[in-house]
């Protein structure tokens, strides 16, 4: 039987799935510590960069977009 390399392609793109799979599936053990300081800057963090970022496409727009009276 020959194989073309689409099929070969196919066949070792489903065992990376396959083990990517597997992978995720077992547990692991985590040897860290995030205090609750931490979340809460990051969440806080995150949360400014997206309103920074709604009023800086704001005013980008509205440039662009500005109206000669």
């Amino acid at each position: 039987m020959k194989r073309t390399t689409r099929g070969a392609f196919e066949v070792w793109a489903l065992a990376a799935l396959c083990l990517i799979a597997l992978l995720l599936a077992l547990p692991s053990k985590a040897f860290g510590y995030v205090d609750p300081g931490s979340g809460s800057f990051i969440y806080q963090a995150a949360y400014a960069a997206f309103i920074g970022g709604i009023f800086y496409l704001r005013k980008f727009l509205t440039r662009i977009f500005k109206r000669n009276k």
